[in-house]
């Protein structure tokens, strides 16, 4: 088991260490470097078993450097190997730096020479007795990619750089080979086929030239040749075959869910968790999958933006177990890289400002788009619903993430008994809307009448506004009618999602229109059509996460 990879001057690592709890999940934004540290280890690996041919063991005035040609660096594809340098600063040297539980620690240098050509090496205080006997089995398993038509049989190492260049579609039959030529691992195989998909793998064939391997389903029925299978499928034939194949190794996983429904994420995660385990290896994987974030233990957790971070130290961690029933992962994620934490009613509230936001142009469209972390509050118990208080989301937040500042924005007729705060930036500051909910604020009779016309066509669109219009001025209280921004008893005391929106959309024609789609009246909103009551509530949403309007 690796402890802990200390990266310097790799890629954009300049000075980064990891550490490895036993199996670890690298979980993070586009971007971020998850999968460069995959092939920073990957590169370590690679470095060491390539200078081992060197023996040289025994050094005088440092080790002897081993060449590397960018053709041959299976890790990372590479146009240039400047493309490796931090910055591509293409001067000293990179160094990977590995802790073992076994006690030993090995750094491996990296010196540039052209941009077709380094020079590896371990550092200067590696102990050569050590290293003569070193053999730490390392690979690095991509994404799948699509599967070549004709694929010839490879040696392992072009197997491996191929891998190593992301294009694992193009080795899957050769994989299937290796598999099929060890016993276990092909039973293994067989039996989770079978079992997660109902199908069962052929015995893959040598042409001429090319291989063949085809699947059939387990209860009969047409064989196919494996290039036929979805993507999904293919993506867990390839991992489960190098898992089941490689023991005893560190397997680096690049998104091994990229190709899976959400269903099946969490059971191909337990799987490929299981083979791992039966092989004695140790997983490391990167992912963006909300079902693999939270089904992952928070000690194995590290959130990765630009620099690593386990989701909670050892104080922290011990914490943070008692909030399991809280928190994801997923928030815990999210809350390391935004200004704070907005409280709602649903998405579609959230959907809601954010549309206003953008038809006033308002400061606070950044922080609604993407700048906050935002949680729905069903988290407000009552009877069908699900969930807890937001202040008791927020506190277990505050447990990772101390100096979060987070904000609820109830409905007007929620909770009367909790009373608003002061929006002062910090803590958990609340407000309230002074209508019903934040429906009631869609009341414009030209707004509306905009909807009709873009939901019912231009052929119909007259008939339908006039049946709004008329519905408007004969239904609603006359000062209401004459001023949508009066706050008349009706748009405080009514819910507007249920009874009042959808008789005026009625009137036009649209019936049961799904409250999920009220977002696109807002969006069609002019800014004098818009409540001053929604600016002021911007504002505050600003003050609330230090941005100036």
């Amino acid at each position: 088991m690796i402890e802990a990879v200390r990266i310097r001057g790799f890629k954009r690592f300049a000075d980064t260490e990891f550490r490895f709890p036993g199996p670890l999940v690298l979980a993070g934004p586009n971007d971020g470097g998850k999968t460069t540290a995959l092939q920073a280890i990957a590169a370590w690996a690679f470095a060491l078993r390539t200078w081992r041919y060197l023996n040289d063991f025994n050094p005088r005035n440092g080790f002897a450097k081993a060449p590397i040609v960018r053709p041959d660096f299976s890790p990372v594809p590479l146009r240039s190997f400047d493309q490796l340098w931090t910055d591509r600063k293409y001067r000293g040297e990179i160094e990977i730096e590995v802790r073992h539980r076994d006690g030993w620690t090995v750094a491996m240098e990296l010196h540039p020479d052209t941009s077709d050509q380094v020079f590896a090496r371990p550092r200067r205080d590696a102990d050569g007795g050590l290293l003569r006997g070193l053999d730490v089995p390392v690979v690095f398993i991509p994404a799948m990619t699509g599967v070549e038509t004709n694929e010839r049989f490879l040696q392992p190492v072009a197997v491996e750089q191929i891998l190593g260049t992301g294009n694992p579609g193009q080795v899957l039959r050769n994989l299937l080979v290796t598999a099929h030529s060890d016993d276990a691992a092909w039973g293994s195989l067989q039996e989770a086929v079978g079992r997660l998909f109902g199908y069962r793998l052929r015995p893959p064939v040598g042409g001429a030239p090319f291989l063949h391997a085809e699947y059939e389903p387990v209860h009969g029925g047409p064989r196919l040749d494996l290039s036929a299978g979805g993507s999904g499928f293919r993506q867990v034939v390839m991992l489960l075959a190098l898992l089941f194949v490689q023991r005893n190794a560190v397997l680096l996983l690049d998104e091994p869910d990229v190709h899976l429904h959400v269903i099946l994420q969490d059971v191909i995660w337990r799987e490929l968790r299981m083979a791992a385990l039966r092989s004695g290896s140790q997983m490391i994987a990167a992912t963006h999958s909300e079902t693999v974030i939270n089904a992952v233990d928070p000690r194995e957790l590290c959130i990765v933006l630009d620099t690593p971070r386990m989701a909670a130290d050892a104080t922290e961690r011990n914490r943070l177990v008692a909030a399991l029933g809280v928190l994801s992962n997923l928030d815990l994620m999210r809350a390391a890289n935004c200004r704070g934490v907005l409280y709602v009613e649903d998405y579609t509230d959230r959907d809601i400002l954010r549309a206003w936001a953008r038809a006033l142009a308002h400061p606070a469209q950044p922080l609604l788009e993407t700048e906050l972390l935002w949680k729905p509050i069903v988290i407000q118990p009552g009877e069908g619903r699900r969930g807890v208080p937001a202040k008791t989301h927020y506190d277990a937040l505050l447990l990772a993430h101390p100096d979060l500042p987070g904000l609820e924005l109830l409905d007007g007729d929620a909770r009367p008994e909790i009373p608003e705060t002061p929006v002062s930036g910090a803590g958990l500051q609340r407000l309230r809307w002074r209508r019903y909910e934040i429906e009631s604020y869609l009341f414009h009779p030209d707004a509306l009448a905009r909807f009709v016309e873009a939901t019912v066509g231009d052929a119909a669109a007259p008939a339908a506004v006039e049946g709004l219009r008329a519905r408007w001025h004969d239904a609603l209280p006359p000062a209401l009618s004459r001023n949508p921004h009066h706050d008349d008893p009706l748009v405080r005391e009514t819910k507007a999602r249920t009874k009042l929106l959808p008789p005026l959309l009625a009137s036009a024609g649209i019936h049961d229109l799904p409250y999920t789609r009220y977002h696109e009246i807002a969006s069609l909103m002019r800014p004098e059509e818009i409540h001053p009551e929604v600016s002021e509530k911007l504002d505050a949403i600003c003050r609330a996460f230090g941005v100036a309007t």
